[in-house]
């Protein structure tokens, strides 16, 4: 409850003060700024909540596929430098090591659930550490396995608590007066993550001196990377080329408001219903270059909706965008013929890729 409604106090109070404020322009940067973090820490919350029920359930989806260590150390160290660019506390160095030559290895994982699982470590190690360094560490072991590992100077854990920091909201009391939040749902998370994908996780850690955190991949999960990598020119589009109309199938006011007004910006005609029907009758009768469809809608479904809209414009591209977040709904969205999916809360670069991806293809 307490740390729901933290982030929900600064979003009500600050959203509340921009009517006052409207004539200050840096106070409404300011204030916008601070709901917008606010909004991806409650965000943050929720998808823990959400992640940790699915683990226990055994109902969440994992989507092994072969992963270039390269290229997810680069990612990783791409998620450090994020931190060291957000972080308050500018007394604690960040910084992430490769101790091997992994450019030619790969590894068969969940790359997103690996990348979740030093997300939740290296927020863990934040909040636990007051001076000092964060460090990640990949390396290849002597009998051949695989450890990406977390280090860091903070309090440390008490040997009795080793195993308990692993359950669901159980958090290390910190001695001083600095606010840790969570909901102590972090490391059950890494926990359950690190089972599903069939690795293991060490805990060396000493009160006043640190934690270390280490997951460790069986060595049949290596293999030499065989196959030549293609490297695809990115090629840039640019909306101001010729107009383009978008239909946008959206039966909430403020949901569509906030997509037409990134539409705007670029100059798309948009066309806008709050009914899976009405859609389909639009696109007998208008000339549109991209559906974006959202899934529930009050008379049929967004699904129901795009396959209809097939039959008469077999190539008209539709990208779902819902609330439905799991990949079965993605699988969904495919299946019923979208091109793509996007889940919100839409994130606006996302969408803005996604839509130079699909109009650039159907020139």
């Amino acid at each position: 409850s307490h740390e729901i409604r933290t982030p929900m106090n600064a979003i009500i109070g600050f959203s509340d003060l921009l009517s006052d404020n409207f004539e200050n322009k840096a106070k409404l940067e300011r204030f916008a700024k601070i709901i917008n973090q606010r909004c991806n820490d409650l965000l943050h919350i929720i998808t823990d909540i959400l992640d940790i029920a699915k683990i226990e359930s055994g109902q969440l989806p994992v989507n092994i596929s072969v992963c270039k260590l390269k290229s997810l150390c680069e990612e990783l160290n791409s998620l450090f430098e994020d931190y060291q660019t957000r972080m308050i506390n500018k007394n604690i160095q960040f910084r992430f090591k490769v101790l091997s030559d992994l450019s030619e290895l790969t590894i068969l994982t969940d790359q997103a659930k690996l990348k979740q699982i030093f997300t939740n470590l290296i927020d863990n190690a934040y909040k636990f550490t007051d001076v000092g360094s964060i460090e990640g560490i990949c390396r290849l072991t002597e009998n051949n396995k695989l450890v990406f590992s977390v280090s860091d100077t903070g309090i440390g854990i008490p040997k009795e608590k080793q195993t308990a920091i692993f359950d669901r909201f159980v958090q290390i009391e910190h001695s001083s007066n600095k606010n840790i939040g969570g909901t102590g749902i972090g490391l059950s998370i890494v926990n359950g993550l690190v089972e599903i994908l069939g690795a293991e996780i060490t805990l060396d850690s000493e009160v006043g001196k640190g934690s270390t955190f280490s997951i460790s991949f069986p060595a049949i999960c290596l293999q030499k990377l065989i196959l030549q990598e293609k490297i695809e020119e990115e090629v840039e589009i640019s909306f101001e080329q010729g107009n383009r109309t978008i239909l946008l199938v959206e039966d909430d006011l403020y949901n569509s408001d906030f997509i037409r007004e990134i539409l705007n910006t670029y100059n798309f005609t948009v066309l806008k219903t709050i009914s899976g029907s009405e859609a389909v009758e639009i696109s007998k009768t208008q000339k549109l270059d991209l559906v974006l469809m959202d899934i529930r809608l009050p008379d049929i479904d967004g699904y129901e909706a795009t396959r209809q809209i097939k039959l008469g414009k077999p190539n008209l591209k539709i990208i779902a965008q819902t609330a439905f977040a799991s990949k079965n709904e993605r699988q969904k969205a495919i299946d019923a013929g979208c091109s793509d999916y996007i889940s919100k809360p839409i994130d606006r670069k996302v969408l803005l890729d996604m839509l130079k991806e699909h109009l650039l293809s159907s020139n």
